[in-house]
């Protein structure tokens, strides 16, 4: 899952990103509508936490604009405007929850779970192949029938290539789907990541492994017996 968080006030920007980080996935932080937009023209977003007031006007702007996505993402809009006029107006703009400041944390938590398993949000919560499960809300791994604990990019790492199973993920896509836009990356940062995942499915005894495409990416695949 990717969130994109559009709050000006950056203290509460990245409170809400480490709120939404309890949650499996990547969360992006942007102050403006400009920022947002730009934001939406490289990811594709699951869920969207907009505050109302920005820098450069009003954001039932990029509200609107959400709700043309092809794949649209749920939104909800935490602001300080929260007259019931407000509401209505917010309700009516496109999101599907409206949240006034402050706010309580385990409140904006219980929105967002409520928002994303309406039926248009609905996506697998386990991921399997061969004798691996990932599930997806604990980043708990099943490994020949050994529970594992995750970290977390393990986890995203493990995610992408499950649903790219025996396909080929770039590195530059993995990448994209496993680091915020805010993140430093260091050159090696991925393949260190990508060879202890590598190394614990082994040790583990998974029938599946993470190849690496020199130049290219990394693929998943079932291990050839002899």
């Amino acid at each position: 899952m990717r969130s994109l968080v559009i709050e000006d006030e950056p203290q509460i920007g990245r409170y809400i990103s480490r709120l939404l980080g309890q949650l499996h996935g990547i969360v992006d932080v942007v102050g403006s509508i400009a920022d947002a937009k730009q934001a939406l023209e490289g990811f594709k977003y699951d869920l969207a936490i907009v505050d109302r007031m920005l820098p450069d006007g009003d954001a039932l702007e990029i509200v609107a604009a959400l709700g043309q996505l092809p794949e649209r993402p749920a939104i909800i809009m935490l602001t300080a405007k929260d007259a019931k006029e407000d509401v209505i107006e917010g309700l009516n703009g496109g999101a599907d929850d409206y949240l006034g400041k402050p706010f309580e944390p385990q409140e904006l938590i219980a929105r967002v779970r409520a928002v994303l398993r309406r039926p248009r949000q609905l996506a697998p919560s386990v991921l399997s192949f061969g004798n691996v499960e990932l599930h997806l809300g604990s980043n708990e791994a099943i490994v020949a029938d050994s529970r594992v604990l995750l970290r977390r990019r393990e986890a995203l790492i493990l995610a992408a290539l499950l649903m790219r199973r025996d396909r080929v993920i770039t590195r530059a896509a993995l990448i994209e789907e496993i680091y915020g836009f805010d993140d430093e990356i260091e050159s090696n940062t991925l393949e260190a990541q990508v060879s202890r995942l590598r190394r614990r499915l082994t040790e583990l005894g998974s029938d599946v492994e993470i190849r690496s495409m020199r130049g290219i990416g990394y693929i998943l695949r079932m291990v050839k017996r002899q």
